[in-house]
């Protein structure tokens, strides 16, 4: 066990009695989690804020697969060093490792502990604050692009272009070569010019603008925010085979496209893409960074729906620990 651990005896999570808006969650201060024989012990430095969490503690619809119990916590993604290694754990786990991954309910506290099958090691050159926010956005961006197949020659459209799991399907697309069409608000579209993107603005008369800049139509789309991005695809003669949505599930039924999202990636496939982020092939837009005192903030700018990339939050700007 690292010094810093010995010294914790407490650490704080983020958890909700109730079902509700971001006023629903609490910290608690709680003894630090004891990672059992085949386990480690992570100190969290960073943890992404992902849509589906205030969808799932809302209690809506999204709650329901989860079978929890309240009181619930809440996060996914996360990124820390390693602490604590129990005795069966495979000696390639070390203390001071630094580590991201995932594990649903956990990420938004100090500390967590988790299996290390999942994990992947932070490659030198991401920044943590990055590969906190990583895990959802990276495995369903890579699932989302392999699934439909791109290639060069393709003209591929992207909705939600400048949001997490959109800027990165983009660009994981453009890199096969292909001609990227992302939607976006106007006042991101500097971005994407940046990135190699070009940039459509969202909204009505969606299909006519895609025609105006790329007369013969698009071949694959990915769909990565709903609000009839798949029937805009349909129209512009994108084979179903070639349609992914990881944000309209009625449509997957309705239109018979494909629904394939981070549950198709792995840590390998994750692994990949947060190389990508270290060498500067791929960037990941950090929109805001919140302690962890401040979540309920961090999750009311996330359920706006103008975050431009990820929203962090990191624990140690409010840690006791400090």
């Amino acid at each position: 066990m690292s010094d810093a651990a010995e010294r914790a005896s407490t650490s704080r999570r983020v958890v909700h009695h109730r079902f509700g808006g971001p006023d629903v969650l609490e910290i608690e201060v709680v003894p630090v989690p004891v990672p059992t024989h085949d386990e480690v012990l992570v100190r969290i430095e960073a943890a992404g804020v992902n849509p589906v969490d205030w969808k799932i503690f809302g209690g809506g619809p999204m709650f329901e697969p989860y079978d929890r119990h309240l009181p619930s916590g809440t996060g996914y993604d996360f990124a820390g060093t390693i602490v604590e290694v129990g005795a069966d754990v495979d000696q390639a786990w070390r203390v001071g490792d630094r580590v991201l991954g995932g594990l649903r309910f956990h990420a938004m506290a100090d500390h967590l502990v988790t299996a290390p099958g999942g994990l992947v090691r932070v490659p030198d050159g991401l920044e943590v604050i990055v590969a906190g926010a990583l895990n959802v956005v990276g495995r369903t961006a890579f699932a989302a692009v392999r699934a439909v197949d791109v290639a060069p020659g393709d003209t591929v459209l992207v909705s939600g272009a400048a949001g997490g799991v959109g800027v990165l399907a983009a660009q994981l697309a453009r890199r096969t070569g292909a001609r990227v069409l992302g939607t976006a608000s106007p006042r991101n579209h500097r971005l994407l010019r940046r990135l190699g993107i070009e940039p459509i603005a969202y909204g009505d008369g969606l299909v006519e603008r895609v025609r105006a800049a790329a007369p013969e139509g698009a071949t694959a789309a990915v769909d990565a925010v709903g609000h009839g991005t798949v029937a805009a695809a349909l129209a512009l003669g994108v084979a179903r085979h070639r349609i992914d949505t990881v944000a309209d599930p009625p449509a997957v039924a309705a239109h018979g496209v494909l629904g394939v999202g981070g549950a198709a990636a792995g840590a390998v496939e994750l692994a990949q893409v947060a190389a990508l982020l270290a060498a500067g092939e791929l960037e990941l837009p950090i929109d805001s960074v919140h302690a962890l005192g401040d979540v309920q903030a961090a999750y009311r700018r996330s359920m706006t729906g103008h975050a431009v990339g990820k929203i962090v939050v990191d624990p140690t700007l409010d840690s006791p620990l400090r």
